[in-house]
């Protein structure tokens, strides 16, 4: 079940809402490339009686391509997801791109954050040191016309027919890739809080083999946050849904009820 609605600032954000209404919420921060109608990745928690609560971030899907001035802001967007759904308490999951925006609930809401669990997460890159260790680029004066073009160029070129018609992909290239435009420009830039001021306890898998997303960031993200479990991979890609499915059972099964 999807719903959009304004937040506080009049800007219009997209859910999905998923499991049991009675169940313990997790929030779902995407990575780069996907869609919140795509909960098939998750039927391991769905089983589990979780209520889970798929966030679409600025451009993607029915989001407003509202251009957000850093990271923190997404929190001040999902405070009226959390107002509306009247959540207490509750866990949030990020994937890939989706770690510097699940870190910020965490930051914005430390009474009401219980799991945040990070899997492949993008690291901090607002710190120097671990921007020194990151193969890409990262033009922080970019603007948001400049990354679209790169967007199409890099994950968009010469499609299939048949990739065109993937959830991930159409909800990706909405708003002429505002979503994945906004995500590389605000990556590299002060997110607006540090990764010190994140109290919430925080289960990290990476692997050791991962091409897209260096072991050494995952690593020194990890030392940034007062309370960190960094579980490691010593093989495997940077995301599949059958490792992702792994991190479900291995490590947010092993601490949902804790």
């Amino acid at each position: 079940m999807k719903k959009t609605l304004a937040s506080k600032s009049h800007v219009a954000v997209s859910y999905a809402e998923y499991g049991s209404e009675g169940g313990f919420p997790i929030l779902v921060n995407h990575g780069l490339i996907a869609s919140i109608d795509d909960f098939e990745l998750f039927d391991r928690l769905l089983k589990l009686g979780v209520r889970l609560v798929c966030l679409a971030r600025p451009g993607y899907g029915e989001s407003e391509p509202y251009e957000m001035q850093s990271i923190g802001e997404w929190a001040d967007l999902v405070s009226t997801v959390i107002d509306t759904l009247h959540l207490t308490q509750f866990d949030v999951l990020g994937m890939s791109s989706g770690a510097p925006y699940t870190y910020a609930l965490g930051w914005r809401f430390p009474d009401q954050v219980r799991n945040i669990y990070i899997f492949s997460g993008i690291p901090a890159l607002y710190e120097e040191e671990i921007l020194s260790h990151w193969p890409y680029p990262v033009t922080k004066d970019a603007s948001i016309r400049e990354m679209e073009a790169l967007a199409r160029e890099i994950f968009f070129r010469d499609l299939s027919a048949q990739d065109l018609q993937r959830n991930d992909i159409q909800d990706s290239m909405k708003n002429n890739c505002f979503g994945i435009a906004l995500d590389l420009k605000l990556r590299g830039r002060d997110w607006g809080f540090r990764l010190q001021d994140v109290k919430s306890r925080v289960f990290m898998q990476h692997s050791r083999e991962d091409e897209a997303v260096p072991f050494t960031t995952a690593w020194l993200t990890s030392q940034r946050l007062p309370n960190c479990h960094l579980d490691i991979r010593e093989h495997g890609e940077h995301f599949s849904p059958n490792a992702l499915d792994d991190f479900i059972a291995t490590i947010i099964a092993g601490n949902f009820n804790s």
